[in-house]
C-alpha cells in the first residue's frame, strides 16, 4: 500500500527536539526507582462510557479528504460528543465560513459538540495567532504568548467575536478555553498564563448566557522526561527527586469553578529522533494509577474529568512510518480504552478520527471498526446535555 506523505505527527505536538536533548544527560543523575514502571491496579469499572473525538478540518484536508464528507461520516457513528476549534488565524483571513458549516451541520443533526476558543487550537501548530495580532517583535522562544497586552487584547476581542456568533447553537455543550494552556507547544514553545487563562473564562462565562460547563484541558502525565519537556516551568528538579511537583493537571483545576471540566489528553508511545536514530518513548507504567488520583482529585472538588484525547492513532518519529505504525495499533486503542475505564473515566474522547477515515479510505478499516465496536459496547451510556 503506497502512502501519502503526512507530515510528521511528532511534529504537531508539544515536545521538541532541543527539550529532549538538554534533559537526556540528566537522566543518569536521576534514581533508577523513578524509571520503573509501577503495576497498574483496578479502580472499579464504571457504567457505559460516553464516547467521543476531536475533528480538525485542516488535517482532514492534509490527508487527502474532504472535511464536509468526514465530518459527517463521523456524525453517523453517533458518538456522544465531537470536538471541534475555532482556529483564529484561518478565520482573520477567511472568515467564519468554514466552522459556521461545522456547527450548522451539528446542529442539523443534533450532535453535540465541544468548541475550543482562544488563541491555542487542536494541533499543529498548536497557536492560531494571525499576524495581524501579533506584537512587532514577534513572540519569543519559551515565551508566555498572554505576557503581550496588544495579544491579550486581540485575543479577548476574538473570544468575544465566536461565543456571541455560537452561543445560541443547541447542541453545543461546553466552551473548551485555549488548548493545554499549560503546556509549552508548538515551535517556539509557547504557553499561556493563569491570569489570562480567568480572564478569558470569565468573558467566556459572561457572554454564554446558558451556564455551560468550561472545559480546561493538559497534556497528561506520560514520563519523566517528556513531562519535563512540556512543563511550562522548565526543568524541576522537585520531581526528578520524587516528591510532588508543580503540573499542568493543578494548574488546570485551580482555574475552574464546581461542575467545569478538566481535560486530560492521554498517549501512551511516542516516537521521536534522536542523534540521528528513530526512537520510541513508552508511559510510565503506573500512568492509570495516576490517572485515577486526578480523578478522584477533581471529583472531591466537585468539578467533572473528561479524557479530551485519548491515542487512537501513530505517533512516530517520522511520517515514513505511519504505513507500519510502532506507537500505536487499533488493538492497542482498545487496550488504552479499558484502563481509562478501569480508571473511573465516564467521558472519553479519541484523539485521531481524521486518520481512521484516511487509513479506510486505503483498504484499512482495522482502526475505524475499532473504534465502531467501542461504540456498540457503550451504546448505553447517556446521551450529553444540550442546551434549551
Amino acid at each position: 500500500m503506497t502512502l501519502p506523505r503526512i507530515q510528521s505527527l511528532v511534529q504537531r505536538r508539544p515536545v521538541q527536539a532541543m527539550a529532549i536533548v538538554l534533559l537526556v544527560p540528566f537522566l543518569a543523575l536521576a534514581p533508577l526507582h523513578l524509571f520503573v514502571p509501577a503495576t497498574a491496579k483496578a479502580h472499579g469499572v464504571v457504567g457505559p462510557v460516553q464516547v467521543g473525538i476531536s475533528f480538525n478540518p485542516h488535517r482532514a484536508a492534509a490527508m487527502g479528504l474532504d472535511y464536509h464528507k468526514a465530518f459527517r461520516q463521523l456524525e453517523a457513528m453517533h458518538f456522544r460528543v465531537i470536538r471541534l476549534s475555532a482556529y483564529w488565524d484561518q478565520i482573520d483571513q477567511e472568515g467564519y465560513a468554514q466552522l459556521d458549516w461545522l456547527m450548522n451541520e451539528a446542529q442539523r443533526s443534533r450532535q453535540p459538540v465541544v468548541l475550543a476558543v482562544g488563541m491555542k487550537g487542536l494541533g499543529w501548530p498548536e497557536f492560531y495567532v494571525p499576524v495581524s495580532a501579533l506584537p512587532p517583535d514577534g513572540l519569543t522562544q519559551g515565551q508566555d504568548a498572554a505576557s503581550d497586552a496588544s495579544l491579550r487584547d486581540a485575543t479577548l476581542a476574538f473570544v468575544y467575536e465566536t461565543v456571541t456568533r455560537y452561543r445560541d447553537h443547541s447542541t453545543l455543550i461546553s466552551w473548551q478555553v485555549e488548548n493545554e494552556p499549560f503546556n509549552r507547544a508548538g515551535p517556539q514553545r509557547l504557553w499561556i498564563d493563569a491570569a489570562f487563562l480567568r480572564d478569558e473564562i470569565a468573558s467566556v462565562r459572561a457572554l454564554d448566557g446558558h451556564h455551560r460547563p468550561v472545559i480546561v484541558n493538559a497534556f497528561s502525565h506520560f514520563n519523566l522526561l517528556f513531562d519535563q519537556a512540556s512543563a511550562r516551568q522548565g526543568f524541576d528538579l522537585r520531581q526528578w527527586l520524587g516528591f510532588e511537583a508543580d503540573s499542568a493537571e493543578k494548574d488546570g483545576l485551580s482555574v475552574l469553578n464546581k461542575g467545569d471540566v478538566l481535560g486530560l489528553d492521554v498517549y501512551t508511545a511516542i516516537g521521536y529522533h534522536f542523534l540521528g536514530q528513530d526512537q520510541m518513548s513508552h508511559a510510565d507504567g503506573d500512568w492509570p494509577d495516576r490517572l485515577a488520583r486526578v480523578r478522584d482529585l477533581v471529583k472531591r472538588q466537585g468539578k467533572q474529568a473528561w479524557i479530551t484525547e485519548a491515542q487512537a492513532e501513530p505517533w512516530e518519529s517520522g511520517p515514513t512510518s505511519d504505513a507500519n505504525p510502532k506507537s500505536t495499533s487499533p488493538q492497542a486503542i482498545r487496550s488504552l480504552f479499558l484502563n481509562l475505564k478501569d480508571a473511573g473515566f465516564s467521558t472519553i474522547l479519541f484523539w485521531g478520527s481524521e486518520y481512521w477515515l484516511w487509513r479506510a479510505e486505503r483498504g484499512d478499516s482495522r482502526w475505524i471498526d475499532t473504534v465502531k465496536a467501542i461504540l456498540r459496547e457503550e451504546a448505553k451510556a447517556p446521551a450529553m446535555m444540550v442546551s434549551a
